[in-house]
């Protein structure tokens, strides 16, 4: 009797081991403003799945989406520092990299760092307290980019695992964050995967094996304009879209919302009267390089405290009357596109994916 006693604790299974994330999902992502769960039931009701901001959306406000059944997802930065934040302090000198492009206020992390996992511990702790799901950590993905730090693939490939056993303590489940060359190596540790604009860069298909597993992809594109129109385009009939749990969203990630059905909500929302949130610079990619994740922003933070999680924004506004050039990968041109047309030499205007994008190459 001891004996099968002993057998069944050994093999016994959490209750919070089964994942609740399953192909197909659903989902609405709010990262500018929170959720203003006072106007329930919000739409989509049919939604099980909710991305929300770790910092802006308080205990109660997360609690009232569970009570209507929805499965919450945390979102925060895990490979960077910004300055705005209150533990900004905390991350030694020693352990921040180079500013991300047109962003002064934010730089990559040496995300090997004792103190930085001691400051990201701090974090997903705070997502368990609050009562999220899971969480969706960003910009993993510095390995990518001139980060100043010597990242390399293989980093983001611990550190994943490092915050996939950090938010187990606390029952919730994680995500990955774009940084497609390694979702194959991560399909096993993480639950669900989130990408921006894989149609639009002709991506999408590099998922189709964590598809497989049984394991949702979700999937936001930015089409201009935000539409039930937009269902019709690449984003959600694009090459290896099948499957994804596609919404269609503004660069400012706030309550509208269209889906490939051809459905349109706009689900209301509080507060939220900071900037867009981040969306990354579309780049065709080779296999072993990916883009950074970017931000569009209108206004910048206090110099002490700031609700919102946008970054501050650029030092300048381009557009094409007022003789400014595209850098390198920039984009230039597409449907729509109010920024720069020319760009700096030798690289030339080129289009990626006509005639919605064209790039600087």
């Amino acid at each position: 009797m001891l004996a099968s006693l002993f057998w069944a604790a050994l093999f016994a299974v959490p209750s919070w081991a089964q994942s609740q994330f399953v192909k197909g999902q659903k989902w609405q992502i709010i990262l500018t403003g929170v959720p203003d769960v006072s106007k329930s039931p919000l739409p989509p009701t049919d939604a099980p799945v909710w991305d929300v901001d770790l910092f802006d959306s308080d205990t109660a406000t997360i609690a009232a989406l569970k009570a209507t059944g929805k499965i919450v997802i945390c979102y925060f930065s895990a490979g960077t520092v910004e300055d705005w934040r209150s533990d900004a302090k905390d991350f030694p000198t020693g352990d921040v990299g180079k500013v991300l492009p047109e962003w002064p206020n934010e730089k990559w992390i040496q995300t090997g760092s004792k103190k930085v996992r001691d400051i990201m511990a701090k974090r997903i702790k705070l997502a368990g307290d609050k009562g999220c799901n899971a969480i969706d950590p960003d910009n993993v993905d510095g390995y990518q980019n001139d980060n100043g730090l010597n990242l390399k693939s293989q980093d983001a490939v611990d550190y994943v695992k490092w915050m996939a056993t950090e938010a187990s303590k606390y029952s919730m489940e994680t995500g990955l964050k774009n940084a497609l060359d390694i979702v194959d190596t991560l399909t096993s540790t993480v639950s669900f995967a989130i990408n921006e604009q894989c149609a639009q860069l002709g991506e999408c298909d590099r998922y189709a094996a964590f598809l497989a597993a049984g394991k949702p992809v979700f999937h936001i594109e930015y089409p201009t304009p935000l539409n039930p129109a937009a269902a019709n385009g690449v984003s959600c009939t694009g090459p290896g879209t099948a499957g994804l749990s596609t919404v269609l969203k503004n660069l400012a990630l706030d309550g509208p919302a269209v889906y490939c059905d051809g459905s349109q909500v706009d689900t209301p929302t509080k507060g939220g009267t900071g900037p867009p949130r981040p969306t990354r610079t579309l780049t065709p990619r080779p296999t072993t390089t990916r883009s950074t994740t970017t931000r569009l922003t209108t206004t910048a933070p206090p110099t002490t405290t700031r609700t919102t999680s946008a970054r501050p924004p650029p030092t300048s506004t381009p557009g094409p009357g007022n003789g400014c050039k595209a850098k390198h990968w920039d984009q230039c041109g597409g449907n729509d596109w109010k920024g720069c047309t020319v760009c700096e030499s030798p690289y030339t205007c080129k289009g990626v994916s006509p005639p919605w994008y064209y790039q600087c190459l």
